[in-house]
């Protein structure tokens, strides 16, 4: 038969094991949590750049659509005709074989 000591030393051997156990468990998810929180960091800051460059890369195509409307009214031949080239050039490379 076991003796009560080694029972007693059985019951603090698994007692220490169990919160050594749960010990490292609350590490584990501590240090878990930590890197949810620094991903989820990391993904908002570069939401928001994304956001910013999108929004200047709208304000400078609205520019540039502005310029280019302006610039038709003010010259519709000239349009027309840089239109036309543009065209000519574009059919000629895309049935060159």
């Amino acid at each position: 038969m076991i003796s009560t000591a080694t029972k007693v030393a059985a019951n603090v051997t698994r007692a220490s094991a169990e919160n050594d156990l749960k010990s490292a468990a609350d590490e584990v998810v501590a240090e878990g949590r930590a890197a949810i929180d620094s991903v989820s960091d990391y993904a908002n800051e570069a939401g928001q750049k994304f956001r910013s460059f999108v929004d200047r890369t709208l304000e400078s195509t609205n520019r540039v659509s502005s310029g280019v409307q302006d610039e038709i009214r003010l010259n519709p031949v000239r349009s027309s005709l840089i239109a036309l080239g543009a065209g000519f050039i574009l059919g000629a490379l895309l049935t060159r074989r």
